[in-house]
């Protein structure tokens, strides 16, 4: 198999360029299979970018993204998701080819940069571009933070510990950390409607991967939701494929996600760190199984069912907001339990 691979690679080199740069290609047998099993051309990432691009993708990792056009993502790794990707490509390329549904985030090349060194791998945008009417980064627990409202994104501002003023009372708060915080309360309880159908099949869908995940000591993964909000079939892409349905103003509803950052291995480190957080509640560092136990719960009960006719306007319900962060605007959840279809 290795040598198989190192075959592989050394010929999908000859062709593969990323922003026109030599690379080293991983577990290239692979990734090669995924893309012809998606139609996607081997060249995909050569050009439509280059390495000036890369932003901070907003998480407390602060990985590193380029964006082609709306359909790929490049993304830095670090030292550690590089050696998981590379243990775990070959058991991930397995479980997408059974033919089942699955919400991961699909993975279409592994490859190190030989001018700076660096590793990367480059995925599918599963949500495309906004403006989204929602978009939010959810795991079941504290970190989960909404990223963009109604077309405007949320500039993450996390109470670190050498920010002393954060941690005296959020009256010494920023604007920006009052909507980022109002931010969170929407993203922790908003509940996301779907047709009867559509809810069961995502719901299958994150069991099966989540317990994919937790047999490879994976954890701190993240439900990437967008919502987008237009007249009927102004949303269509041909590369994406989000949960659609109409609502009775004729407007379509159109919900786009993904399993994402499903790299984080279950180390030393994080045991150490569970310890170190023993005062956090509902934390995103815990065990393997009980992450996705924590995770299928959660979005079994946060994924609710809608009929069409009944499926409410995005903007009907206010979050509510501690006083001490009155002064924001307060942000809306998609769905209130009113909504919910009777069994």
């Amino acid at each position: 198999m290795q040598a198989l691979n190192r075959e592989m690679s050394e010929r999908s080199r000859s062709f593969i360029h990323p922003a026109g740069r030599n690379v080293e290609l991983f577990n290239e047998m692979v990734f090669s299979a995924l893309r012809s099993m998606a139609s996607v051309p081997d060249d995909f990432i050569n050009d439509g970018w280059d390495f000036t691009t890369f932003q901070h993708g907003g998480g407390k990792g602060g990985s590193m993204m380029a964006f082609v056009e709306d359909k790929f993502i490049i993304k830095e790794l670090s030292p550690g998701d590089h050696k998981s990707l590379l243990e775990l490509a070959p058991a991930y390329g397995r479980y997408v080819n059974r033919g089942n549904t699955t919400l991961l985030s699909p993975i279409y090349l592994h490859f190190r940069d030989e001018e700076s060194g660096k590793f990367y791998f480059a995925m599918k945008n599963t949500i495309g571009k906004g403006p989204f009417k929602a978009c939010y980064d959810l795991k079941g627990c504290a970190d989960d933070k909404l990223m963009e409202k109604s077309g405007e994104r949320v500039k993450a501002v996390h109470k670190r510990i050498w920010n002393v003023g954060m941690w005296c009372g959020q009256r010494n708060w920023t604007e920006e950390r009052k909507r980022y915080y109002a931010g969170k309360l929407e993203a922790r309880s908003v509940q996301i409607g779907l047709l009867q159908e559509q809810r069961q099949n995502l719901l299958d869908a994150l069991k099966r991967d989540t317990d994919f995940l937790a047999g490879h000591n994976l954890m701190d993964y993240s439900f990437l939701v967008a919502i987008k909000e237009s007249p009927p079939g102004s949303t269509s892409s041909n590369h994406l494929q989000p949960y659609r349905y109409l609502r009775s103003d004729g407007k379509e509803i159109a919900v786009y996600v993904a399993i994402i950052d499903f790299l984080q291995v279950w180390t030393t480190g994080k045991r150490i760190a569970r310890c170190i957080k023993v005062c956090e509640r509902n934390k995103a560092t815990i065990p393997p199984k009980s992450y996705a136990g924590r995770f299928v719960k959660h979005f079994s009960a946060q994924v609710i069912e809608v009929d069409e006719e009944a499926a409410p306007d995005l903007d009907s319900e206010f979050v509510e907001v501690p006083r001490e962060v009155q002064s924001v605007r307060a942000h809306r959840t998609l769905y209130n339990n009113s909504n919910r279809r009777s069994k």
